[in-house]
């Protein structure tokens, strides 16, 4: 990993001011904890109230339009506000400070939940210390971001094999005419350029015959989320989930810098 010091300049844009909504608190915040079901009603809080209605996202949405041909219907942008809120968290040195590196897990999610079950306090956020919150494989990184985007209503995510060594996600939509669309979700900068995002072109998503959707659930509705972890996961997305995807692009290629990433 590379010292932190070198790079403390740079983090100080990186840290987010937190301050958790009333609304994402449960009960089981007073014993250290939240659970999967109350962090994906908090998510879905936000997504409906702040991220669909940014003027930002929508402009992103038609860029995907155009560069697609996706549908512009109501059902088929709450779900790319979806995808691209989850996309941004879950990614490699994305908003919840994931960091990719070789694990030769399975391609789910456990590992990731499993670590993130012993995060303690609040020193893996705080700019002196910065760390990942979870370091995964990018079949993990992928299978997290389907798990949770379908825990949030997405229908039709799943993994995708572009080389016999590496996976990303799809997002299977649709166009004007219902006929299906595949949208590469690249959990890690892996065989790509800096720059690629959501709905990169560097991958085909046609390569591979068949996308299955992630049906897997990877951690139980009452599974507990220590409250320091899920504070960090819910303001993240509160307080950036509308930037332009340019400046969370340079930012998450900043964080790789430090966290020794992809």
């Amino acid at each position: 990993m590379l010292g932190f010091k070198k790079y403390k300049c740079i983090t100080t844009v990186l840290i987010f001011a937190l301050s958790l909504p009333v609304f994402a608190l449960g009960e089981g915040t007073a014993s250290g904890y939240v659970t999967y079901s109350e962090l994906i009603s908090s998510l879905e809080n936000i997504i409906k109230n702040e991220i669909e209605t940014s003027e930002v996202i929508k402009a992103e949405f038609v860029a995907l339009q155009q560069s697609h041909g996706i549908a512009g219907s109501e059902r088929v942008y709450r779900e790319f506000v979806r995808v691209r809120t989850i996309f941004e968290a879950t990614r490699d040195s994305g908003l919840w400070q994931l960091r990719w590196g070789i694990t030769d897990k399975e391609p789910n999610s456990d590992s990731i939940w499993h670590q993130w079950d012993a995060l303690v306090g609040n020193s893996f956020w705080e700019k002196e210390s910065l760390q990942p919150t979870a370091i995964a494989e990018c079949d993990e990184l992928s299978a997290l971001f389907a798990f949770i985007s379908s825990s949030l209503g997405v229908k039709n995510v799943g993994l995708f094999w572009p080389t016999w060594n590496h996976t990303v996600a799809v997002w299977t939509t649709e166009n004007e005419q219902g006929e299906p669309v595949r949208i590469v979700i690249p959990t890690s900068q892996v065989f790509i350029s800096a720059n690629a995002t959501l709905g990169t072109k560097e991958f085909d998503p046609y390569k591979q015959k068949t996308i299955y959707r992630y049906h897997r659930q990877d951690v139980k509705k009452d599974h507990k989320i220590p409250v320091s972890l899920a504070r960090m996961m819910i303001d993240r997305v509160k307080d950036n989930g509308t930037m332009p995807s340019s400046l969370l692009q340079e930012r998450r290629n900043l964080t790789s810098k430090i966290f020794g990433g992809s």
